[in-house]
């Protein structure tokens, strides 16, 4: 269903953005800069908790923002208590991590359905290794 012509040109904002790594990157880095996209206190409401409980699209716990999800040790984005951002169908991942100045973003040519791989995980743990 992810890969069908209805799919990609339906608009569900929770969960289907299509997007060049690139690009997911930039709007994270453009997060980074106070101001920019959002107003620092819309930035900080947003990327705060505001629900969290019990998901049965995701089948676990989980917390979200207002169109972000904050880091979470179930979840995590680095190692800044302040990074936030979205996993993705298939392991794609977008986030920020304020304290660290990182913005990323990784898509893949191929959608599994899965909402976290290992991928996502182990280039995340990657890029905190050279930070």
């Amino acid at each position: 269903m992810v890969n069908s012509a209805a799919w990609r040109s339906a608009q569900v904002p929770s969960t289907n953005t299509h997007a060049t790594a690139a690009g997911v990157a930039r709007i994270y880095r453009a997060l980074l800069e106070p101001g920019r996209l959002l107003s620092p206190g819309l930035l900080a409401e947003a990327t705060s908790a505001q629900s969290t409980g019990w998901c049965p699209v995701l089948g676990e716990e989980a917390t979200f923002g207002l169109g972000f999800t904050p880091t979470s040790p179930r979840r995590p984005f680095g190692p800044d208590p302040s990074a936030f951002g979205h996993f993705g169908t298939g392991g794609a991942v977008g986030f920020a991590d304020p304290g660290n100045g990182v913005a990323v973003g990784y898509v893949m040519n191929h959608v599994i359905p899965r909402w976290q791989s290992s991928r996502n995980r182990s280039i995340i743990d990657a890029i905190y290794r050279c930070v």
